[in-house]
C-alpha cells in the first residue's frame, strides 16, 4: 500500500521542484530553495528505498547508504524553511551553517562503507535484500546503527518543536493583521508541512519499536505496516499540497523583519513585524512602468525583468498581480498586449500589415498563446473579432 503513496508522491514532488526552481517566471526565492532541496532529497531517499524494498539495489551496490547520511539534512531543512517563509529570509546566514554538522558528521561515517570494494559491497547488499532488518543493524561505518538511529530520532524531535514553536508564536503575535487571508493559507500549509515532520518522529519511533522487539521486520501484520504508511502518506499529502494551493508560495512578502546578530535556535528574529499592507505606491509604479515603458513588447519578458525595471522585489511583485490584479503573471502581461493588438487594429493597423506580424510585435512568440490569450480577454477569437471590425467601420463607411 505504502509503495503506491511513495511513487504518487515522487510524480508530485518533481512537480512541485519544476514549478519552484524552472517553470517560467518561477520566483526561485531562498524559501522556494530550500522547499525545493527537501523534495529533491526526500526524492532520492524513497528511490533508494525502494530499490533496496524490491532487491533492485542489487544491481546498483553503489547506491547503498547513500540516503542514510542525507536523512540528517531533513530536520534543518525544514526549520529553516518555515523561519524562512515566516520571517521573509532572502538568505542563508552564516551562523546556520551549523545545522548541517550532524550531516557532514554521518557523511564522513559512511566514508569507509563507500571505499569499500564492489565484490564485498555487494555481498553486503545481497544479505541487506535477504534480510531487511541487517539494514538497521549492520555496522557500516565508524558509529553503530544503533547510534545512528537514535540521533536521528532526536534530531527530528528537537527541530520539530522549534518549528511549532516558531509557528504558534507567530500565529499568536500576528492574530490581528489586516492581510489575513494570505497569513491563513500560508500558516494552514506551514502547519500541515510540520505535522508531517510529526508523523516522521512518531513513524520512526514505532520502527524502533518493530526493530528492537520483532526480529522479521518485513512480516506481514499491521504494526509493521503503520510506520511505512505514516512516512508515506505524510510525504505524499506535502509533495501534492502545494499543486493546489499554489498561492502559498508566495509567503508573506508583505511583512518586514529587523535583523538579529545571532541565528541559532534560541534566538529569533524580532518579534513585532512591519507590515506592509498598502501597495498603492507599488501599483501605481507598476502600471505606470507597463504604460511608459511597455515592458510586455518584449518576447520572454518574465518577473525578474519586471521586478528589476520597476525596482520591486519579485516576490512583493508576485503578491501583488497574484492578490491585487486577481491575475497570473502571463496573464498579467498577455492583457497588456491584447490591448496593444486591438488598438492597433482600430487604428487600421492591418490595412499594411498581417495579424500574425501584429501579435509578434505584440510580443507574442507563438499563434497558438496568441488565440488563446485573444479568446481569453476578447471572448471571440482573433478572425471573429476582424469579421466584427470590418463590418462595423463598413457600416460606418
Amino acid at each position: 500500500m505504502f509503495e503506491v503513496f511513495y511513487t504518487g508522491s515522487i510524480f508530485c514532488a518533481l512537480i512541485t521542484v519544476y514549478l519552484l526552481l524552472f517553470k517560467e517566471n518561477a520566483l526561485r526565492s531562498y524559501a522556494d530553495i530550500l522547499l525545493a532541496s527537501f523534495f529533491l532529497l526526500e526524492v532520492w531517499c524513497v528511490i533508494i528505498y525502494l530499490a533496496i524494498y524490491y532487491g533492485w539495489i542489487v544491481n546498483i551496490p553503489h547506491l547503498y547508504k547513500t540516503a542514510a547520511p542525507l536523512n540528517y539534512l531533513f530536520p534543518p531543512l525544514t526549520y529553516l524553511y518555515v523561519r524562512a517563509v515566516l520571517f521573509n529570509e532572502k538568505k542563508i546566514k552564516s551562523q546556520d551553517i551549523w545545522h548541517f554538522i550532524p550531516f557532514l558528521l554521518f557523511f564522513i561515517n559512511y566514508i569507509p562503507f563507500y571505499l569499500l570494494p564492489i565484490a564485498e559491497k555487494s555481498l553486503i547488499v545481497k544479505a541487506a535484500i535477504k534480510d531487511f532488518n541487517s539494514t538497521y543493524k549492520y555496522k557500516a561505518g565508524i558509529f553503530p546503527e544503533s547510534v545512528s538511529f537514535l540521533f536521528r530520532i532526536f534530531q527530528t524531535l528537537i527541530y520539530m518543536l522549534f518549528q511549532w514553536k516558531l509557528i504558534i508564536q507567530f500565529k499568536k503575535e500576528n492574530n490581528n493583521l489586516e492581510i489575513n487571508n494570505q497569513i491563513t493559507a500560508v500558516l494552514k500549509w506551514l502547519k500541515l508541512f510540520t505535522w508531517a515532520s510529526t508523523l516522521f518522529v512518531i513513524a520512526f519511533l514505532l520502527l524502533s519499536l518493530v526493530i528492537i522487539f520483532n526480529n522479521s521486520i518485513f512480516s506481514f501484520s499491521l504494526v509493521n505496516l503503520i510506520p511505512g504508511f505514516l512516512v508515506s502518506a505524510s510525504f505524499f499529502v506535502i509533495s501534492s499540497y502545494l499543486l493546489v494551493h499554489p498561492t502559498v508560495l508566495l509567503g508573506f512578502p508583505f511583512l518586514k523583519y529587523q535583523e538579529i546578530s545571532s541565528g541559532s535556535l534560541l534566538n529569533q528574529q524580532s518579534k513585532s513585524p512591519f507590515v506592509t499592507d498598502d501597495y498603492l505606491k507599488e501599483i501605481e509604479l507598476l502600471e505606470n512602468y507597463f504604460t511608459e515603458s511597455k515592458p510586455y513588447l518584449f518576447k520572454g519578458v518574465n518577473i525578474s525583468d519586471i521586478a528589476v525595471g520597476t525596482g520591486i522585489p519579485a516576490k512583493e511583485l508576485s503578491f501583488i498581480i497574484n492578490q491585487h490584479f486577481k491575475q497570473r503573471f502571463n496573464d498579467y502581461i498577455n492583457k497588456y498586449r491584447i490591448s496593444y493588438i486591438t488598438k492597433k487594429i482600430n487604428a487600421g493597423y492591418l490595412d499594411n500589415f498581417t495579424i500574425k506580424t501584429l501579435s509578434t510585435e505584440a510580443g507574442f512568440s507563438s499563434s497558438t498563446t496568441f488565440i488563446a490569450a485573444f479568446k481569453k480577454f476578447e471572448n471571440v477569437s482573433p478572425s471573429e473579432y476582424l469579421d466584427m471590425f470590418s463590418r462595423s467601420r463598413g457600416a460606418i463607411i
